[in-house]
């Protein structure tokens, strides 16, 4: 999805409230927000940046970020610079295991958007080398796989919780449960992002049960975190569209933003959901 299109899918099936978080990248922001404020839609400037802790890869949201601040711009250059070297090296390994996929190929695909391992699948099921998108990480390019490449000088979540924060937006812990019940973040866990500078936490998710929804729920009460949550919608990467009606109750938009503004003070955007 184009940002616009990501607004208008989400003003067409309904939603109140919108809130772009694209990966490591501002970019999208001002032609989201522009095709928002034609529809009318609600919309929070975001973004979600890669991190590491102890060889961990943690996403981290932010929030109503002033995306002009210049330490968020050249902490966005140095990220693309390492996405595209390990961008390089993954199709470095595919070569050696017979898959031909150019850098250039995978840049087209990505379009001003963030290169990343999805635009590595899309071009390999073009030109034939799979089935489906996940089939890469199945066979190839998933940890573990034969073209798999860690990620390497990600910055630390402590990090971009202040890199958020300076820059205006209020910084969220990204879905904590994404890799299953075995694998969730704990109450340990999160009381160590709250104390690196978390200020809310992604509790509705489309890999979230409900299991996992209570007990982090149960946690941003017990350490006064705010409530945000998302559909991780990565447009038609998936079988299916994952934004959608019943990840995020139209309730978590208006205590997020009364929530924003008890820190930040006055928030641009306001909501009637009754």
């Amino acid at each position: 999805f184009t940002p616009a299109q990501v607004v208008e899918h989400a003003h067409s099936i309904g939603l109140k409230c919108i809130a772009l978080t694209d990966h490591d990248t501002v970019d999208g922001i001002p032609e989201a927000q522009k095709r928002a404020k034609e529809l009318g839609l609600p919309f929070i400037p975001g973004i979600e940046m890669t991190t590491l802790s102890n060889g961990v890869e943690i996403h981290i949201l932010g929030y109503f970020i002033d995306i002009t601040c210049p330490h968020l711009h050249k902490t966005i250059r140095e990220v693309h610079t390492r996405i595209e070297r390990r961008v390089k090296e993954i199709l470095n390994k595919l070569h050696n295991i017979g898959i031909e996929v150019s850098f250039e190929e995978v840049r087209e695909t990505a379009g001003k958007g963030t290169m990343g391992r999805p635009h590595i699948a899309r071009v390999m099921l073009k030109k034939g080398y799979i089935h489906s998108h996940q089939e890469a990480f199945d066979k190839y390019i998933g940890e573990g796989k034969p073209a798999f490449v860690e990620v390497e000088d990600a910055m630390s979540p402590e990090e971009a919780y202040h890199l958020i924060s300076e820059c205006g937006g209020i910084p969220a812990i990204a879905h904590p449960g994404y890799l299953g019940r075995a694998k969730m973040m704990t109450d340990d866990d999160i009381f160590n992002h709250r104390i690196w500078g978390a200020k809310a936490i992604e509790i509705f998710h489309s890999k979230h049960d409900n299991y996992m929804i209570n007990y982090y729920l149960n946690l941003a009460k017990k350490y006064d975190l705010g409530i945000t949550g998302g559909s991780d919608c990565h447009g038609n990467f998936y079988p299916t569209i994952l934004m959608d009606r019943k990840s995020v109750p139209d309730w978590v938009a208006e205590k997020f933003i009364a929530f924003c503004e008890k820190i930040k003070g006055n928030i641009p955007i306001h909501l009637n959901l009754k």
